[in-house]
């Protein structure tokens, strides 16, 4: 297997000009988690290259033009990688590593009108057109993952500032079936208990999570 390596910016941006040359057709991407990160300066190097496609026919645009470069498929390295729901995983022989998403992460949190009209564009490359969401949405994707470091780059994006109402609402505009406020509120305590953050929105999230426990209980009890 390729051993992984860390990422750096000028890692990221001769991958991205890579692909942006090889693809056939003009595509839009997002990018969330530490390349992001990188590219708005707040931390130096990443293990994963996130991107999400809004589309099948985009993810696999983006998949034949990372093969024409001389990446190849990737598998999984453990049970956290594959609760990710990337619907590719590709790398090449240095260990740059890009992981493809189509709309949705974690099965729980997708890019949103709200996310778009957040983002910014950072390039464009060949016919690879490159946004970036928005350092809330960046922690708000985050807070659903339970990879190693993620949790440092929340108290890093945390430092930096961030509108915490932009979190609050689009958690609550996205929450369903499964209750995504328990999901931030947790994080937000871990955030509390080892990094000394204190969050204004933690009490909001816990209320909200604690009604709709109650009335999740309630229609079970009804039926």
């Amino acid at each position: 297997m390729t051993k992984k390596m860390l990422s750096s910016g000028d890692d990221i941006e001769e991958s991205l000009t890579r692909i942006g040359a090889s693809l056939q057709r003009d595509v839009t991407a997002y990018l969330i988690g530490g390349c992001a990160m990188i590219l708005y300066n707040a931390k130096v190097a990443t293990k994963d290259i996130d991107i999400v496609l809004m589309s099948n026919e985009d993810a696999e645009a983006v998949a034949v033009a990372l093969s024409a470069v001389g990446f190849a498929q990737a598998a999984p390295e453990d049970e956290t990688y594959r609760r990710l729901g990337t619907t590719t995983m590709m790398h090449d022989s240095r260990g740059t590593r890009f992981d493809i998403f189509v709309e949705t992460v974690c099965r729980k949190l997708r890019i949103t009108d709200g996310m778009v009209s957040r983002s910014t564009r950072h390039g464009i490359y060949g016919k690879l057109r490159l946004n970036l969401v928005s350092p809330e949405d960046i922690f708000l994707f985050k807070s659903v993952t339970e990879r190693a470091g993620d949790l440092d780059d929340m108290a890093l994006l945390a430092e930096r500032g961030l509108d915490w109402d932009v979190i609050l609402s689009e958690c609550v505009h996205q929450s369903g079936d499964v209750i995504l406020e328990a999901f931030l509120a947790v994080r937000l305590q871990e955030l509390e208990e080892s990094k000394g953050i204190v969050s204004p929105i933690k009490a909001t999230l816990e209320t909200v999570t604690e009604s709709k426990l109650r009335k999740k209980k309630g229609a079970r009890h009804r039926d």
